[in-house]
């Protein structure tokens, strides 16, 4: 959970410049904005699979549960390819729905990764003498995420009921789990990926947990959450310092999420998931976990001035 906001908040950021993406992304993320949040919140949604994962979640405790650790770390980029290979077959889901699910998706790698390197660092200048690294690492991507909402929406929304709307995975809200079509999308690209896949019963288990959170950070205890008045200042520090710029860091996830959703959407056009094509998108996304860094920024190639001219 403590980083879901930001990469919801990523997403959401995506789609509101859809015009910057290929026509079919950007038509999925008009029609289909919760399977995008689906895609970017899959890696953490094992957090919410029983009481005990949720309560280290909520004092941000506790180490990742397996599941999680999987889809973040193992081949997340395979996972993607081969959701993106069953889309373009036409399999399981709705084409908007898959690439909606794609979208967001490749959305958390890019903003993980962007967000990596300040965070080791930060991890261990801005933790507590009382804290492990593990939760000083929860602590500050917590306030990372509320900090971007509170640029975003001139407050972090936690303790209204606006915050369950940012955490809606479904089309109609509630305590439900997901379709079957979806959850054949995850088992097969796991299964393919990482060797493994949860249960149908564990999926919908996450779903359900995450709905029992929404409810809590919305009510008046989810006020607990919020960035208390005597640390806003050391809030602000590490959201936007001489170690971190998260804003930035965001817009940079954003670029690199265009540019492999670019190469995705000719990949499923011609349905040509061949190790050639696949290289392409590996140039963007190189696979491993969120330590992997990003690829520098393209820079357009400007022409000298032809000295000869009048």
């Amino acid at each position: 959970m403590p980083a879901l906001l930001s990469s919801l908040t990523a997403v959401e950021r995506l789609a509101a410049h859809a015009s910057a993406l290929p026509s079919e992304f950007a038509r999925a993320l008009g029609e289909d904005l919760e399977y995008a949040r689906f895609g970017a919140a899959l890696p953490e949604l094992p957090w919410y699979g029983g009481w005990s994962h949720g309560l280290q979640l909520w004092f941000g405790r506790g180490e990742p549960p397996r599941f999680a650790r999987l889809f973040r770390e193992r081949a997340p980029v395979s996972f993607g390819l081969k959701a993106a290979e069953l889309v373009a077959n036409g399999a399981l889901v709705g084409t908007d729905a898959g690439l909606a699910f794609l979208a967001g998706h490749f959305t958390q790698l890019a903003v993980a990764r962007a967000f990596e390197p300040a965070l080791q660092r930060l991890t261990v200048s801005g933790r507590d003498p009382k804290e492990s690294l593990v939760e000083a690492r929860a602590r500050i991507e917590w306030l990372q995420s509320l900090m971007l909402l509170q640029e975003l929406h001139g407050s972090s929304l936690v303790g209204t009921s606006a915050v369950r709307s940012k955490l809606q995975l479904r089309k109609d809200a509630g305590p439900k789990g997901i379709g079957r079509g979806l959850y054949e999308l995850i088992r097969v690209a796991s299964l393919d990926s990482v060797g493994e896949a949860p249960t149908k019963l564990e999926v919908d288990s996450w779903m359900r947990g995450l709905y029992l959170y929404s409810l809590a950070l919305a009510s008046p205890l989810g006020k607990l959450k919020a960035v208390k008045n005597g640390a806003r200042a050391e809030a602000r520090e590490l959201y936007r310092g001489p170690e971190v710029d998260v804003w930035g860091a965001l817009e940079t996830a954003l670029d690199v999420t265009r540019r492999g959703l670019t190469v995705l959407g000719g990949l499923i056009r011609r349905n040509s998931f061949t190790p050639r094509s696949r290289a392409k998108v590996l140039e963007i996304f190189p696979e491993g976990p969120p330590d992997v860094p990003l690829p520098k920024p393209v820079v357009p190639q400007v022409e000298p001035p032809d000295e000869g001219a009048a």
